[in-house]
């Protein structure tokens, strides 16, 4: 982040023409969106994610492939290498707070992959993968295990995997230096609510709480993690409204980066929820909006926590909303920028 702007990619997944990461420019104090360039050497790209050193670029691709860039101080994006996933359909990527690892989730292989990362970025094979077994109670959707995300938490002890097709939140624990991951023995798995299917995932900074969005139930749960990274759930809530009974699925699940609220989106009901986080870990709605949302399947909060950008795959641009910092409420500003089948918003800092 540079004064009074700031740099952000947006992944993309078209079926059809061009799906390139899109490289922009976010104007803080006006929060106006100018794109700067694009990257197309990809072919769909859905999923992205930075290294904690802003130096390289993480992307999962339709080529069943995972893929690393190295970011130029201008945010120009040049290929640096890249690895099979080591299963079908990625569909998230993140990386270890160390920078020594990337890790992905397979949706239609129902399996993930972790890779050493070199210094240089440098995406070395598959260090572990574990194949998941297993399905749910909803045949058309959980006949199988679909891993949707993977998050290790702050200090990087521990990887947490949605498998949306057993309803369950997988436990690792984790061996940067070696790439290694081991299933928890104090808890291998949390079985979530049957047929809710478990999709992302965040941790909070402070290392004692995890909170995971389902996208089958309009629900999310937030957990407390012991020092063994034990999961316990502390509260669910419904994201939509009382009244809303039309099919519905849940997509992201974004923390602020004041680490005070945590927001969510739906698709169906096409809009975005937010909660307080408490001193405990519970989750306290502060509101809803769905002005000029349609199919959020991504959105993310930059840097200083004053703008959230919604990623609308059915229209093809981006929603912008202001954000009160000591309030969590969200108020829409504008739409902006002209993006082919948005589903990946990931900033600069």
């Amino acid at each position: 982040m540079k004064n009074d702007t700031v740099l952000f990619y947006i992944g993309s997944l078209a079926k059809e023409g061009d799906s390139p990461i899109t490289l922009c420019e976010l104007d803080l104090k006006t929060g106006k969106i100018t794109p700067k360039s694009t990257f197309t050497e990809l072919k769909g790209p859905g999923y992205i994610s930075l290294s904690p050193d802003q130096k390289t670029l993480f992307a999962v691709t339709q080529e069943n492939k995972i893929v690393s860039l190295s970011v130029g101080t201008d945010g120009q994006l040049k290929l640096i290498n890249s690895q099979s996933s080591e299963g079908q359909n990625p569909a998230h990527v993140s990386v270890h707070p160390s920078g020594k690892m990337a890790f992905l989730a397979n949706y239609t292989g129902g399996s993930i992959a972790a890779y050493p990362v070199r210094k240089d970025g440098t995406l070395e094979p598959a260090s572990a993968t574990d194949q998941y077994t297993g399905s749910g109670p909803d045949k058309s959707r959980q006949e199988k295990p679909h891993a949707h995300s993977a998050i290790p938490t702050p200090n990087g002890k521990y990887l947490y995997v949605a498998d949306l097709g057993t309803d369950r939140v997988m436990n690792y624990v984790v061996d940067a230096n070696s790439g290694k991951l081991t299933p928890n023995p104090a808890q291998k798995y949390f079985e979530s609510k049957p047929g809710a299917g478990p999709r992302h995932i965040v941790a909070h900074p402070s290392g004692k709480y995890l909170i995971v969005l389902h996208e089958m139930e309009p629900i999310v749960t937030s957990f407390s993690i012991d020092d063994k990274g034990v999961l316990k759930p502390i509260q669910t809530v419904n994201s939509l409204p009382a009244d809303f009974k039309e099919s519905n699925k849940g997509a992201a699940i974004r923390l602020h980066p004041n680490g005070n609220f945590v927001y969510v989106s739906n698709r169906g009901y096409n809009g975005i929820t937010g909660y307080r986080i408490t001193d405990k870990g519970g989750l306290e709605e502060v509101g809803k909006v769905t002005q000029s949302i349609d199919t959020p399947r991504d959105f993310n909060i930059d840097p200083s926590g004053k703008y959230m950008l919604v990623a609308n795959m059915n229209t093809n641009d981006l929603a912008v909303y202001s954000l009160d910092e000591k309030t969590g409420k969200m108020t829409f500003r504008d739409k902006a920028l002209s993006v082919n089948t948005p589903t990946c918003i990931e900033f600069l800092k």
